[in-house]
């Protein structure tokens, strides 16, 4: 059972701002599509169920 996925905006600061939570990747990436249209910055996906980050708008250092 997935728990779905998490967007998240990556800070200046380096930290993470959680921004929502959605059902499958296709949707997360539509979300970050609409997000960044708004707002250029750093974004990312990760998966609830495993914690991996599995896709991002910008290479995460």
């Amino acid at each position: 059972m997935s728990l779905g996925y998490d967007i998240f905006r990556k800070l200046d600061d380096g930290n993470p701002l959680w921004i929502a939570d959605v059902v499958s990747l296709s949707e997360a990436k539509e979300q970050i599509k609409l997000l960044v249209s708004q707002s250029a910055a750093a974004y990312f996906v990760r998966d609830a169920s495993t914690g991996e980050v599995v896709f991002s708008t910008q290479p995460l250092s």
